[in-house]
């Protein structure tokens, strides 16, 4: 390592670990990944392009054929990256969307305690499950994230302003189109947090002021929708999607109030010990370090808080699912970035320590990527049945092909899998029977739902694999 980089150890931690975060967003692309959420926005963003209609949303013909579980803007991206080239460009403007989350995370990390809590933080959630996973996937959340934080920015990495709140509430807003309330929960919590700091309720009353007028454009679509259009958005999404899932409704979720809490105690990991750290340095341990030496206390006493108000936001709705939690994931790396910065400032007194103290780091991090990686099976994905032993039959069939999946309870990774790698109408059916094939040429069924006796006409057995079988049409 050459004594230009070493003369400046902050900008070249920072920009190693950000090397390190781009080399795991583009690993999972040499495996075969198949990802429910992701494929079904894959799916809808091509019938975007094919129908013109940017607006009105379809799925499939018997899954969603009105898709309005969440707004269409944040689809958007996707659909002009598929326009101008093809929906390969989507796992990479997604994984653009990740690094520039952890740019900007860096970002307010120095501002907050200098270039080695930036480093940290954006280690830490480089080094997360979820983040190696899911970071590089064409799902809402690369693009609601990287709002959320430029959201943040303004608000936690700066002296209260008027003018940089109303950036981070514009910056929100933009977030409330990707995915509603989830994009204004952390500009919200910032605020309080900042303004508990200040002990001010002016500035408690500009936050929640400013989230309301963060709500406008969202509300006007919504209500313009209802009052001069078809009214499907008011009763898709905000009737069936925010209303349901709100009063616990909807049954596809969790409702333990516990459960975003738990979501990070199961998920935020190597970095959750070290939001403990930064639980810690709220209250001013370790009592030997200088209450003025960056980051302050009252750094992490604001970082901290805003992670609680957060997880207390993602605890109101009766629905819960795991991936709502993401949204506070940037400011718990922050939280820990700040928690275990100061342990890691005499790495910094000499030269020799600081070439040590980067390989350092960069090892930690790679055991780290290496462990969540082989836990998760982002590397080791193994590849579908349509892709793998059935791949010839598969093969055999045109784009717009309709293929029976006969599942109970209905299995929504198989249809996603074959609406969006083979371009195919899949349709389920809870058992096999004669009338019900639409003219399908194959089908795929679960084991344990076949028939005992003969097949019904005019299948027959086509091969078998890990719980499915594939029946040819004779």
């Amino acid at each position: 390592m050459s004594a230009r980089l070493l003369s400046h150890p902050g900008p070249t931690a920072a920009g190693l670990a950000l090397v390190l975060a781009a080399a795991v967003l583009v690993a999972p692309w040499m495996g075969h990944v198949d990802d429910t959420d992701a494929q079904l926005y894959q799916v809808v963003a091509r019938h975007m392009v094919q129908d013109g209609r940017w607006l009105d949303l379809r799925y499939l013909a018997d899954v969603h054929p009105h898709f309005r579980e969440h707004l269409p803007f944040g689809l958007w991206p996707f659909a002009v990256a598929i326009r101008l080239g093809g929906e390969r460009t989507l796992a990479p403007l997604a994984s653009l969307f990740t690094l520039g989350t952890l740019v900007l995370l860096a970002f307010v990390g120095r501002r907050l305690g200098g270039w080695t809590m930036g480093t940290l933080t954006v280690l830490v959630l480089a080094t997360t499950e979820s983040f190696i996973i899911y970071g590089g996937r064409e799902r809402l959340d690369p693009l609601l994230l990287l709002l959320v934080v430029a959201s943040l920015a303004p608000v936690l990495a700066f002296p209260p302003t008027l003018r940089r709140w109303l950036l981070g509430a514009l910056l929100a807003a933009l977030a409330s189109l990707v995915k509603g309330p989830f994009g204004l929960l952390p500009f919200l919590a910032a605020g309080l947090a900042v303004a508990w700091e200040h002990r001010s309720a002016r500035w408690a009353a500009t936050a929640v002021g400013l989230t309301l007028l963060a709500t406008l454009p969202v509300a006007s679509f919504l209500l313009a929708d209802r009052a001069f259009g078809s009214g499907s958005w008011w009763r898709g999404y905000v009737e069936v999607q925010l209303f349901e899932s709100a009063t616990g409704e909807r049954f596809d979720g969790i409702e333990p109030p516990w459960f975003p809490l738990a979501t990070v105690a199961g998920r935020f990991w190597p970095g959750l010990p070290l939001v403990a750290l930064g639980v810690a340095r709220s209250f001013a341990w370790p009592k030997r370090l200088d209450a003025q030496t960056p980051p302050t206390p009252q750094v992490a006493q604001r970082l901290a808080l805003c992670a609680l108000v957060m997880l207390i936001g993602l605890a109101l709705p009766e629905r819960k699912v795991w991936h709502h939690a993401l949204v506070a994931y940037p400011v718990l790396a922050l939280l820990a970035g700040a928690g275990a910065t100061p342990f890691l400032r005499p790495v910094h007194s000499t030269e020799r320590r600081r070439r040590l103290g980067l390989g350092a780091i960069l090892v930690v991090a790679l055991a780290c990527v290496a462990f969540d990686a082989l836990r998760g099976g982002a590397l080791l994905w193994r590849p579908c049945v349509p892709a793998a032993e059935f791949r010839a039959d598969f093969d055999r069939l045109t784009p717009g092909d309709t293929v029976l999946v006969v599942s109970d309870p209905p299995h929504w990774r198989m249809v996603a899998i074959l609406a969006a790698e083979r371009q195919l109408e899949p349709f389920m059916e809870s058992t096999l029977h004669e009338d019900g094939d639409r003219g399908a040429r194959l089908a795929l069924v679960e084991k344990h739902l076949m028939p005992s006796g003969p097949l019904p006409t005019p299948w027959q057995e086509a091969g078998e694999a890990r719980g499915w079988v594939l029946l040819r049409r004779e």
